[in-house]
């Protein structure tokens, strides 16, 4: 008896285990986008590539730093020699060893380049900064697509609610045409008919949790989540208009990222067209280096010499003729700075016009969304006059499904109006950026 209880006890924990596991972790909104910016590939990335950009910032790399460079090299070499020299004496050596060694330190710097060093490093300055302002731009991207994700689970959560409530409905209609039926009270007909509208409205409901299973799957890989989930946090619909139409427009023009990347490539074009009228100028540079030479030969007047010292010197450069190509790259850096500025003006006109249109998206969401709402009630109210007249045998199944049909089309209505309307307010955050999510 007491193994019979042990057993049972284990098994009752295992089962309760298992359930405990297969319950669907809840996850609110911050932890789904907290969850994304710290998982997310496309952040990630930038991330390194912002790191390589600043670690690319330096003098070093402009070439503005002075150079030190260290040599040191052996020759050895076993000849045959015969000599005659101006004297007239002669050497014949077979198998004459030689030996050179040599070492050196050198140190150079370029004094002058016609501004071309301070120039580079700008544009390496200029490369790093555009590099944090893309990774600002991968991570206000994240934060819209974890709450368009996030909002749209939330929704078809209640999509695959409001099914299950029709379901329920139809299987309610399908009983009570069952039981009539069998106590002879109606036909054949509106009991094929309830078992029908069940049998469509079970698919209605399957193709809604499957969809909502995507959605999750989706966000999963999306955030890098394991275990099943389901959302919290109610998708709000209380929302208006975060400013007037002008300081969102003036806003975006200050803020948007994608925008701000369009500036600083002109400002790029700039620097690159500045260095490049560096060609003009000749180039100065200073050389200075300490060495020591040794050689050790077998054959020859010198059986073994040494030089010690310190070499320093000027270089003065200039390129009098190189086929056009100095000249070339000035009028195309020139030619750079003009598209670069009209990109930007471009930019500047596409942001504005992109405000206006998704500020008249949002109006239009809001007003889409508020007909659904009093269509959900009109709908809601018609529906329970429907089922009590029908209950009582004064409508006929059709007109009962016509209303029924009517609610859930009137709810899904609703539920898209909300979606849509919430992705609008995303949309005008992702390009002013002046307000709250």
């Amino acid at each position: 008896m007491n193994k019979v209880l042990t057993f049972l006890l284990f098994c009752g924990g295992f089962f309760s285990a298992v359930a405990q596991e297969s319950k669907p972790t809840l996850l609110s909104l911050d932890a789904a986008v907290a969850a994304a910016l710290e998982y997310n590939h496309d952040l990630y990335v930038v991330a390194l590539q912002r790191e390589q950009a600043e670690n690319s910032a330096t003098l070093g790399n402009a070439g503005a730093l002075p150079a030190l460079r260290a040599t040191a090299g052996v020759n050895y070499s076993n000849q045959n020699s015969d000599l005659e020299f101006a004297t007239g004496q002669s050497q014949v050596v077979d198998g004459a060893q030689s030996a050179a060694q040599n070492a050196s330190l050198a140190l150079s710097q370029i004094l002058f380049s016609g501004g071309a060093l301070q120039r580079t490093y700008g544009v390496l300055k200029k490369a790093a900064a555009m590099a944090g302002v893309q990774e600002l731009q991968q991570m206000n991207t994240t934060v819209v697509q974890a709450h368009s994700q996030y909002y749209a689970i939330a929704l078809l959560q209640e999509t695959v609610w409001t099914a299950e409530v029709n379901m329920t409905i139809s299987l309610d209609r399908y009983e009570r045409a069952k039981l009539t039926h069998s106590l002879g009270g109606s036909n054949a007909t509106e009991l094929l008919a309830a078992e029908v509208a069940l049998n469509r409205d079970k698919i209605t409901l399957m193709d809604a949790r499957t969809q909502l299973a995507n959605a999750k799957n989706t966000f999963r890989s999306f955030a890098g989540l394991s275990a099943d989930f389901e959302v919290t946090d109610k998708v709000s619909d209380e929302f208006a208009m975060p400013m007037a139409l002008e300081a969102m427009v003036e806003a975006a023009l200050e803020n948007n990222p994608g925008l701000q990347l369009v500036r600083m490539g002109e400002e790029t074009a700039q620097l690159q067209y500045q260095l490049s009228q560096s060609t003009l100028f000749p180039t100065v540079s200073a050389q200075m280096s300490y060495g020591l030479n040794q050689s050790q030969a077998e054959a020859g007047f010198l059986s073994a010499s040494q030089q010690t010292g310190l070499n320093a010197g000027l270089t003065l450069s200039y390129d009098l003729f190189g086929g056009g190509r100095s000249r070339t790259q000035r009028q195309n850096a020139a030619m750079d700075v003009e598209i670069a500025s009209r990109r930007r003006l471009q930019a500047e006109e596409n942001i504005a016009t992109s405000v206006r249109n998704a500020a008249e998206v949002f109006v239009n969401a809001q007003a889409k969304y508020e007909l659904e709402q009093k269509n959900v009630l009109v709908a809601q109210q018609n529906f329970e006059k429907t089922k009590e007249r029908y209950h009582r045998g004064q409508l006929s199944f059709l007109e009962f499904r016509e209303a029924q049909l009517g609610l859930l089309n009137a709810e899904n209505g609703k539920t898209a109006a909300l979606f849509q309307a919430r992705n609008a307010h995303i949309a005008l955050w992702q390009l002013v950026q002046a307000f709250d999510l």
